[in-house]
């Protein structure tokens, strides 16, 4: 039996989360099939910020390496992620609490520090030629996240909803799909990077 990319995608990553929602819950293969494919990014050009945050979209990511050394990014290689990944945005606040004190009091004071950096997960399946094991696109993921730098996001409208621009790679991880020898699963977890003078300017706002 044949699958697509995008449903292959979906059954290596989905079918593995427990649940979170109840739609998720007990999904047959059928429906499974139709959630994935209803995940693409054409429906992120008519959604705002609070709509798609959080949702995965397959798209088409690009990157390129961005160097103190070298500021002429067309120099730098672009890297694309392979078979169009599931990629999600999310965000938190940084919050203090401090206990009330009284004997009739309760709850806490909330002081509302600051929004963290968004934080993206990448997840996909690279497929090797015949029954080859994908050898050289892992090694090319792992280059990547051995980059000792921020990666600059290339022309996507899903990351410029958001303004992100540019991320560092935090986590890389290759998961056994257990009867199948020529797949391999990666899951890949970023932040977004600001750059230092654009962060004083928010600072000062």
């Amino acid at each position: 039996m044949e699958f697509s990319i995008k449903e292959l995608t979906a059954l290596a990553h989905l079918s593995y989360i427990a649940a979170p929602y109840p739609d998720f819950g007990g999904l047959k293969k059928d429906a499974l099939k139709r959630k994935a494919q209803s995940y693409y990014l054409h429906d992120v050009y008519n959604l705002d910020q609070r709509a798609a945050l959080g949702k995965p979209y397959f798209m088409t990511l690009e990157v390129q390496e961005e160097t103190i050394q070298n500021k002429n990014q067309n120099q730098n290689q672009i890297v694309s992620f392979p078979n169009e990944p599931l990629v999600s945005i999310s965000r938190k606040k940084t919050i203090v609490e401090t206990a009330t004190v009284g004997e009739n009091r309760m709850g806490t004071v909330k002081e509302y520090i600051c929004a963290e950096d968004y934080e993206i997960d990448i997840k996909g399946v690279i497929i090797g030629a015949g029954d080859a094991y994908p050898a050289e696109e892992v090694k090319m993921l792992n280059n990547l996240f051995n980059i000792k730098g921020t990666l600059t996001i290339v022309k996507n409208p899903f990351f410029e909803l958001f303004g992100i621009q540019r991320i560092i790679l935090k986590t890389i991880s290759f998961d056994e799909m257990v009867g199948k020898q020529s797949i391999q699963k990666y899951t890949i977890k970023a932040v977004s990077e600001e750059p230092f003078f654009a962060e004083l300017e928010n600072r000062n706002k």
